[in-house]
């Protein structure tokens, strides 16, 4: 493989990996506000959070330049902070997409909790942060480690808002792009582009591959578990 092609796909692992360490303990808090708490105006903050996954991508790049690209955004303005398309831009982008994925996956772990389980975790003498963390969060982990591989494989192809700021940031070196731009710089290039893009595409599809497989796998790892939990007292799970 040419360095083109390495250098975008190692930039879209390292966006990758970034984005699911920033997302997975945001996703897993609200993953649990939304399952475990009911208050008056709780539905306007689930549709908030969840509201980039009906959003065009390229929209949540146009958002970005707008509040921190250099000229007239408002938040570096503020803060002073200035987008760049690596990695601050990239990775900003991927979890602002991948987020919502993330915690819409979670949800139904949290959910499905038992929650007769935290009050006798109280009577034991933990705390409710106690609590959360030795009973919850174990039971749930399966569902964890499921959303960080899709949100690895969400976030390794997200296309739209990165197209966004790298047609607005212009990366300096052809080659400081991720593999959904590089593929489209690919394609722009004559003569042996498509070979180009072909390459990237195929790594691409592997890395989705071991990811969705891994994450199918954790989710049904979570499910047998609650299915062995419930045995003993005669339920039983339906199959999703």
């Amino acid at each position: 493989m040419s360095d083109f092609e390495l250098q975008a796909l190692w930039l879209s692992l390292q966006v990758a990996l970034g984005t699911v360490l920033i997302s997975t303990p945001l996703a897993v808090v609200l993953a649990t506000v939304m399952a475990r708490t009911r208050w008056r105006g709780k539905l306007a903050l689930d549709t908030l959070i969840l509201l980039p996954m009906g959003l065009p991508p390229a929209v949540i790049g146009l958002a970005l330049l707008t509040g921190l690209g250099s000229s007239g955004g408002w938040l570096h303005e503020l803060t002073g902070t200035q987008l760049s398309f690596f990695p601050s831009g990239a990775i900003f982008a991927a979890s602002l997409m991948t987020l919502p994925l993330m915690v819409r996956v979670l949800r139904p772990a949290f959910e499905a909790t038992d929650t007769l389980l935290l009050p006798v975790a109280r009577t034991l003498g933990a705390s409710r942060w106690q609590g959360w963390w030795t009973v919850t969060l174990p039971l749930a982990w399966p569902a964890v480690g499921s959303a960080m591989a899709l949100g690895l494989a969400a976030a390794w192809g997200e296309a739209g808002a990165t197209l966004v700021l790298a047609a607005a940031l212009q990366p300096q070196a052809l080659g400081d792009t991720t593999a959904p731009v590089a593929l489209v710089k690919a394609l722009q290039q004559e003569p042996h582009g498509l070979d180009t893009a072909w390459h990237i595409a195929w790594v691409s599809l592997l890395v989705a591959l071991a990811a969705v497989t891994l994450s199918e796998w954790g989710r049904q790892r979570w499910r047998r578990r609650w299915q062995a939990r419930l045995k003993p007292i005669g339920l039983g799970v339906k199959p999703t």
